[in-house]
């Protein structure tokens, strides 16, 4: 089969090719699946430029890639929820990722059958934007009548969110630019902050949660509009001071996760408020709530732009530049 492999890290031109790779079998437990789409996540370029190299344990060359929808091919040993045919939808793991390819085997537990009312191209889109939300909002226990502000509502996390934050009866605002307002409004938002004409640290603040998708001064600045008690849950903040010893990081690791977020939590216990930031974990059970939401309508997915198998390297360059309005997909059939 084809898979596109990360042979080092650095420009995408230099570290991304597609190869020829031997067919996966499905072990103890796992599914195979043809890929017929998957969907690309800004971790994806962060892993090529080595943004994470200092916390992460992959040895190159590696596939990548973690959103996929596609067919059932065979099922291992032991793995009984699905059968050869089944139209299915999938988040792989931080440790088996590989959803650039063709073909994958994954472990059963986190796979999902796809919402029958959407295609590949679109259930692909959906695992890790989905999975993170339906985590992130869990661990701060986001609930009905909570004021929420969720960065980048255009985006593709942020799509997801302020439908999903919206579905829950949270008050939601989010900030994008003006020509997608309206846009944003049409998901769910209650109100939405145009970043290219308004300052949205003076349009008022005492949020319960802030969603920040976007990290660097974001993160910091969330503090300054979450109310006392509330929580910032940051995608691209820096990771907690608990996550180097969750990971069994050696003493210098810890050293630099303890500095990389020194600023974070100054302003976190200024603000009384709690800072959460996570790895998304595969959840197979998770993605059939959300294609039960998908099903009845509460979720829509978002597709900027659709690329071909071969065009890998050009869509994450342009999922790079930032002006994706939703996800970026990538056609394997």
């Amino acid at each position: 089969m084809r898979a596109f492999v990360l042979t080092g890290y650095g420009a995408i031109s230099d570290n991304v090719r597609l190869a020829e790779m031997a067919d996966p079998v499905a072990g103890a437990g796992e599914v195979l699946i043809e890929i017929h789409a998957a969907s690309l996540n800004p971790i994806d370029f962060k892993l090529v430029h080595g943004a994470l190299k200092r916390i992460s344990t992959y040895k190159l060359p590696r596939p990548f890639g973690f959103d996929a929808s596609g067919i059932v091919i065979s099922a291992g040993a032991g793995a009984t929820r699905f059968k050869p045919g089944d139209a299915v939808y999938v988040r792989a793991s931080r440790d088996t990722v590989g959803t650039f390819a063709e073909q994958i085997a994954l472990p059963e537990k986190f796979i999902a059958l796809k919402p029958p009312t959407i295609s590949h191209a679109e259930a692909a889109s959906l695992p890790l934007v989905g999975l993170t939300t339906l985590q992130g909002f869990g661990y701060v226990g986001a609930r009905a009548g909570q004021r929420i502000l969720i960065h980048a509502g255009s985006g593709g996390v942020g799509t997801f969110a302020v439908q999903y934050a919206d579905h829950l009866g949270l008050d939601v605002t989010s900030t994008t630019s003006a020509k997608n307002a309206d846009f944003v409004r049409s998901l769910g938002a209650d109100r939405v902050i145009a970043y290219d004409r308004e300052n949205y640290l003076e349009q008022g603040g005492d949020y319960d949660i802030v969603y920040d998708t976007l990290g660097g001064a974001f993160t910091v600045d969330a503090f300054k509009l979450v109310k006392r008690g509330g929580a910032v849950i940051s995608l691209s903040g820096p990771p907690d001071r608990d996550f180097a010893r969750r990971e069994g990081a050696g003493l210098l690791v810890r050293a630099a996760v303890w500095l990389m977020g020194r600023k974070v939590y100054a302003a976190s216990a200024k603000a009384g408020a709690t800072y959460c930031w996570f790895f998304t974990e595969a959840n197979g059970d998770q993605l059939r709530d959300i294609a039960a939401l998908v099903d009845r309508g509460a979720i829509k997915p978002v597709i900027d732009r659709e690329f071909a198998f071969e065009q890998l390297p050009d869509a994450l360059a342009y999922l790079e530049a930032g002006r994706a309005r939703g996800k970026v997909v990538l056609k394997a059939r």
